[in-house]
């Protein structure tokens, strides 16, 4: 009897609440399955990345300003665009006049040489500033060019991941216009820098700058009779750059032996990158020696006997 009133008290209050109970198992019911849902899905992990092409991985404070990032990255890949497509004399003329001259010698051969051993085949690039200094009261934005194979254009496959690279320079003309240079060129400078004694006579003439060596442009006159030696191997610090805060020797060895009355030029090159915070100071000569007798043999016995034997021994530093 009780099982009877309980079970008609029931359907009584199902049929009065019957919206609100159907409202509720459906609200449950959708709570279940988004439950569901979430619990099974598969999570895509998004690579993320923190290219920023125009902060500089030298300094990450400083940046291109916004105004030049647009211009710059048109200018690139004009560039690019034409190399790719071998309109080389277009690309050339993209390049400042002194960029021109001083790397490529105002030769668009020589500039064609340079593009195919960077870019043989068609490719596409990347690009990252580097480093941003200050010339001659110009800001230059010094940027990384990096040139992946374009499989697509060349029809490779199977081919291993390489890249060639370079370092590209912009800055901002007075008249607003971008200026754009390549080769990890930097700047030419004019030093006509003398010192002389009554041996020998030597005359810096200029200096070109790319973002890791200096290059330097010197001519030696011997003003004697007797053969000079300004460099054989035999010395210390023959031929070095004083910068502010060390002396750097060549990493290359060099001759430079000069007969009586001889004038010589020749280019000298040091590894200098140019935003180290360093500063060129001059070219250290530190064992010039002046013999009667120069045998050029290369025995260290023989050799230490002219030096100690020399008419004269001095060093010559000449500034830059």
């Amino acid at each position: 009897m009780r099982f009877t009133e309980f079970r008609l008290k029931l359907i009584h209050f199902i049929r009065k609440y019957k919206k609100i109970i159907f409202i509720i198992i459906s609200i449950w019911a959708i709570v279940f399955l988004v439950n569901y849902m979430l619990k099974n899905r598969k999570i895509i992990v998004k690579p993320s990345t923190t290219y920023e092409p125009h902060i500089s991985i030298m300094k990450d404070s400083s940046t291109t300003p916004k105004t030049l990032r647009e211009p710059i990255e048109e200018m690139i890949e004009e560039y690019i665009e034409c190399c790719n497509d071998g309109n080389y004399q277009k690309a050339f003329n993209m390049l400042t006049e002194e960029c021109r001259k001083y790397e490529f010698n105002d030769n668009v051969e020589n500039f064609m040489q340079h593009v195919l051993t960077k870019m043989p085949t068609p490719k596409k690039y990347s690009i990252q500033s580097y480093s941003n200094i200050s010339v001659d009261s110009k800001n230059l934005y010094i940027y990384e060019i990096k040139y992946i194979d374009d499989f697509l254009a060349t029809g490779l496959t199977n081919s291993e991941y390489t890249f060639t690279s370079e370092k590209m320079s912009f800055f901002k003309e007075n008249d607003g216009s971008i200026k754009m240079m390549i080769g990890s060129y930097i700047y030419h400078s004019n030093i006509q820098s003398i010192s002389e004694n009554e041996y020998l006579k030597i005359d810096i003439i200029d200096k070109k700058v790319n973002y890791g060596a200096e290059l330097y442009q010197v001519k030696f006159t011997n003003r004697s009779e007797y053969t000079v030696v300004i460099a054989d191997g035999f010395g210390t610090n023959e031929v070095a750059l004083q910068l502010s805060q060390e002396v750097r020797n060549r990493e290359e060895p060099i001759k430079i032996i000069l007969k009586p009355g001889e004038s010589l030029t020749q280019n000298l090159e040091f590894s200098k990158f140019v935003d180290d915070g360093d500063t060129s100071q001059s070219i250290l000569f530190g064992t010039v020696r002046v013999l009667e007798e120069y045998s050029g043999n290369d025995e260290e016995e023989i050799g230490q006997n002219e030096i100690n034997n020399a008419i004269a021994k001095f060093s010559m530093s000449i500034s830059v």
